[in-house]
């Protein structure tokens, strides 16, 4: 078992090489995420960066994306909350690393912060809520070296001195009057890290591999219990809700929900499209000429040929993953037919910013357009006789208007995970 004995500042910093990794890696992901992201420092925009860089947001979470239990661990709301929060993982780390082993201090300290993060999902579900921070795994380490305090003391060994616990109670409880406290994940943390603190502490009366052992096994069922709990709540509602909405959003960008939410002067290309798609079919061509239709020195213009065609990918691949939740016959055509338009858009803004041929069944790409603008048609300008295309755009309406407040809140706050975007 391992001895607990006063040993210099240098000895302990020493042995508590786990901690300083710990700390040196919430800072240098702080470091990294804001010289990447300028969100960081703007108070405005710091929920969509938090969200974007794997902030715990419950629906989010619960919903499929279980990495955020994790990431959220690594991201913390401005200099400050990380310095409390590192300075309180310091207190403790230096001493209780040194009575523990190393790696079943950091197994401690990963865990008692995935269960919080996730006690913190299931408790805030419900409604749109953000957490972020090392405080759990923090409380996690505070738990634990209450455990081995209380244990050494009974033995008539040092313990860990009662001022390192203190200190680190009051900086993570500290840093939680400043900013939001996130109660669940503290509490989830704490009893996690007690818990596992007891089970470290039965394994150093056991012989060396009984003790290895043990530990293994008891890393890999916590983490597929963490994970078992997590996937028994997933929530396939929220999941398709929040598709949904990320897809209502995209329509939006792309003038297809009224000016109010396209990307700026969107509407000015599409106009000119049309005129070149109806020009070229009056002429029998099938390559409309589509060259006048960025302005030279328009810079306006220019960003759109930068920021639309990644959104009619996106178009595309959030088509293909509504059709998981949506079987029906109408919605499924519908769905083809959102496909085939922004594919025919990703044609017609490669001609206007990238030069190339726009050769393409004209006919087919007028049609495509006008079907799109049919199937989301609220105010009832087009008509047709068809029954297929009216099943259709009920459909395609109706799974619009299924997105509750939450979904939308969410989405309307947050953009894509920075390693997926284009920026």
């Amino acid at each position: 078992m391992p001895s607990f004995q006063r040993t210099s500042l240098i000895g302990r910093i020493a042995a508590s090489k786990i901690t300083l990794l710990l700390i040196l890696s919430n800072i240098a992901v702080y470091l990294v995420i804001a010289y990447l992201d300028s969100r960081a420092f703007e108070s405005l925009s710091q929920t969509s960066f938090l969200i974007d860089w794997g902030g715990n947001v419950p629906a989010l979470t619960l919903s499929g994306e279980y990495w955020r239990l994790f990431t959220s661990m690594f991201l913390h709301i401005g200099w400050l909350h990380l310095a409390i929060n590192m300075l309180a993982l310091w207190s403790l780390g230096l001493i209780l690393e040194a009575r523990m082993r190393p790696l079943v201090f950091l197994g401690v300290y990963l865990l008692s912060g995935l269960c919080g993060s996730l006690v913190t999902a299931l408790w805030h579900r419900d409604e749109f809520f953000l957490s972020c921070g090392a405080s759990g795994a923090i409380l996690g380490i505070f738990g634990a070296a209450v455990v081995y305090g209380l244990y050494d003391r009974s033995k008539g060994r040092p313990h860990v001195p009662p001022g390192n616990l203190l200190l680190s109670l009051v900086l993570t409880f500290g840093a939680g009057f400043a900013f939001d406290v996130d109660n669940a994940a503290h509490l989830g943390g704490l009893l996690a890290g007690a818990l596992l603190a007891g089970i470290a502490l039965y394994a150093e009366r056991l012989r060396p591999l009984a003790a290895a052992v043990l530990l293994g096994m008891t890393g890999a069922a916590g983490t597929a219990a963490l994970a078992a709990v997590a996937l028994a709540h997933h929530d396939l509602n929220m999941q398709s809700q929040l598709t949904v909405a990320r897809f209502e959003r995209t329509l939006g960008n792309m003038g297809l929900l009224g000016s109010g939410r396209e990307l700026w002067k969107a509407s000015t290309i599409d106009e000119c499209i049309q005129d070149a798609l109806t020009d070229a079919a009056s002429k029998g061509s099938q390559e409309p000429d589509l060259r006048h239709c960025a302005k030279s020195g328009d810079r306006d213009l220019a960003l759109l040929g930068t920021f639309m065609p990644p959104r009619y990918q996106l178009c595309r691949a959030q088509a293909a993953d509504l059709r998981k939740f949506f079987p029906g016959a109408a919605a499924q055509q519908a769905l083809t037919a959102a496909d085939q338009y922004c594919a025919i858009q990703s044609q017609l803004y490669a001609a206007i910013f990238q030069g190339g041929s726009a050769q393409l069944d004209v006919d087919k790409a007028r049609e495509a357009r006008l079907t799109m603008r049919f199937l989301l048609d609220q105010q009832r300008q087009y008509r047709t006789d068809s029954k297929a295309l009216q099943a259709q755009a009920a459909a395609m309406q109706g799974m619009l208007r299924q997105v509750g407040e939450l979904p939308a809140a969410i989405v309307a706050r947050s953009g894509c995970p920075y390693w997926s975007c284009e920026r």
